[in-house]
């Protein structure tokens, strides 16, 4: 990848899609070695997994939606954040139906050369924003969702304001963490980066080396 495309790449990843691009794309790798070592069997398992991992992206759906039904009646802002995040998640159950369908058809073996850098079929990057849509429209609707609970605390009538506040106190903590989490994730996922990259140059060296010494 050129640096140009790269640097394109990782502010996509990071403010868009929420780092997932990168994990997907390290869960790939991680998953054709697993495909090369175990065969048929691993691919079958991450499939399995993957499936149920976007079956609870429509738990999430659900649950958001069942909020919103209870909830007493919203500011403007506040329910047209969530009918924001109730549209974007339900776009989210649709690719969570289709892609399952659509994979239907693709075999454990192709399955496997898929993931793979380099691979004809399509590029990983893009193989990778595909498949973690799911997940990555979810968390965009998790914070929608925290907005407009936001909006509701400050604008709707809750007996004073020293209730606003008890309501906001864990809101910040959450979203503090929740911060902290995606900065921690950067900082660990590019260092894995570096890592593998480090290791696969060490072992293609290695394999060169000990191609010259068979040659000899």
């Amino acid at each position: 990848m050129l640096p140009l495309a790269r640097i394109v790449w990782n502010v996509f990843d990071n403010v868009f899609l929420l780092q997932m691009g990168r994990a997907y794309q390290a869960r790939f790798r991680d998953f054709h070695l697993a495909a090369e070592e175990e065969g048929l069997r691993a691919i079958d398992e991450w499939r399995r997994a993957q499936q149920e991992e976007w079956d609870s992206v429509v738990d999430y759906t659900t649950m958001s939606a069942a909020i919103s039904a209870i909830a007493p009646h919203a500011p403007d802002f506040a329910f047209a954040v969530w009918l924001g995040a109730a549209g974007l998640s339900v776009c989210g159950v649709f690719i969570v139906q289709y892609l399952p369908i659509n994979a239907f058809s693709i075999t454990d073996e192709d399955m496997g050369i898929l993931v793979k850098d380099g691979n004809h079929y399509i590029d990983t990057a893009l193989l990778a924003t595909s498949v973690a849509s799911p997940v990555i429209m979810a968390l965009w609707s998790s914070i929608l969702f925290i907005v407009g609970v936001v909006d509701y605390i400050i604008e709707a009538p809750l007996g004073g304001l020293q209730y606003k506040i008890f309501a906001l106190i864990p809101i910040g903590f959450g979203v503090i963490t929740a911060a902290a989490t995606l900065l921690i994730g950067a900082i660990v996922g590019k260092r894995v980066e570096a890592r593998w990259k480090l290791t696969t140059s060490c072992l293609v060296q290695e394999l060169i080396g000990n191609t010259d010494v068979v040659a000899d």
